[in-house]
């Protein structure tokens, strides 16, 4: 694969990673209203309001960004510059590196190099670290005290991830995201032959996303904006983006993982009907994450941690050992 073909693929790539990121923040938005009580954004605008509001409201966040693009940014006196302008563009380039690796219904040729679930889990690190960072140098107390939060999620969140999807490669055999996908399709989804890393794994993402009862950092109450409390103008847009991408990635990792990548045994990977499947299948993921953030208050910190100790990292070493059993002791088991 040349350069201008994985150029051309990761802008490709990221800009569906932005599409779906949009999608599934729209769909965690209606969920959560329609549970409270409330109508929530429109799908369909009435004709009457068509003219002033567009004809959907699922692009509400796009059309944020673009107004935040178009304003001015103001950096703290206080603040170190060029750390404060950096952080946001590191998560930024993580984020479109994970979108280029994680494959959207198969089509992702970067996913298929071994050590790709390594690369994908070490991008999707640098994301939380470039929020710690923005906060830590933005001079403001809100920031430091969000960025500290995040540090501390940060510990408790990645390790059932991490767990979790290093338990995938063992039962695939390798590290590589497209042959753990194809694996799937050979046997079962691994979320029905190892429910226990499937459920840590997600809610592991659950909290790296800042979904409740873990949006400590971002509390609004509490700490303002958290990290991002100074942001304002364009690196704000860039922070706006982050989280659409971040979203994306995550679900889709999930996906890829846990469900086949919406991959159909006795149908080509790379078919429109695997990419239907793809969204469908994080469609319901988000569906899933919305009703835990929903019907959840939030935790305190060390709410937290204790919390993630107990529950998902006892399940991710839990699924981990299931794992081994199904790949070593009995594998007539998986398929």
């Amino acid at each position: 694969m040349d350069l201008e073909d994985l150029i051309l693929q990761t802008a490709i790539l990221t800009s569906a990673s932005f599409i779906l990121g949009i999608i599934y923040n729209y769909e965690v938005r209606k969920i959560s209203a329609r549970l409270q009580s409330r109508k929530g954004p429109w799908l369909i605008v009435p004709r009457p309001l068509r003219k002033s509001l567009g004809t959907t409201r699922i692009f509400q966040p796009l059309y944020d960004i673009i107004k935040l693009l178009c304003k001015e940014t103001i950096i703290p006196s206080t603040a170190r510059k060029r750390l404060f302008i950096a952080a946001p563009l590191i998560a930024f380039l993580c984020l479109v590196g994970a979108s280029a690796i994680v494959p959207i219904g198969g089509y992702s040729d970067l996913s298929s190099f071994d050590l790709s679930l390594v690369a994908l889990l070490y991008l999707l690190l640098g994301v939380p670290f470039a929020f710690i960072l923005g906060g830590s140098v933005s001079s403001s107390p809100w920031g430091i005290l969000g960025g500290q939060r995040e540090a501390d999620l940060m510990l408790a969140y990645e390790t059932p991830i991490v767990i979790g999807a290093f338990t995938t490669a063992m039962m695939a055999g390798s590290m590589s995201i497209k042959k753990i996908q194809v694996a799937q399709t050979l046997s079962l989804p691994y979320l029905i032959l190892n429910p226990f890393a499937a459920v840590a794994v997600l809610l592991g993402i659950i909290g790296k996303l800042h979904l409740k009862p873990f949006d400590i950092p971002e509390a609004e109450v509490e700490v303002v904006a958290g990290p991002v409390t100074e942001y304002s103008g364009k690196l704000l847009g860039v922070i706006e983006i982050n989280k659409m991408l971040l979203t994306s990635v995550c679900t889709g990792l999930f996906v890829d993982l846990f469900m086949a990548g919406g991959a159909i045994p006795g149908l080509n990977l790379h078919s429109p009907v695997t990419v239907l499947t793809y969204v469908i299948e994080g469609l319901l993921v988000v569906a899933v994450a919305s009703l835990i953030h929903t019907s959840n208050p939030r935790f305190r910190i060390d709410q937290t941690l204790e919390w993630y100790v107990r529950t998902p990292i006892i399940l991710a070493v839990i699924g981990l050992c299931w794992a081994y059993i199904l790949r070593y002791i009995y594998p007539t088991l998986s398929g």
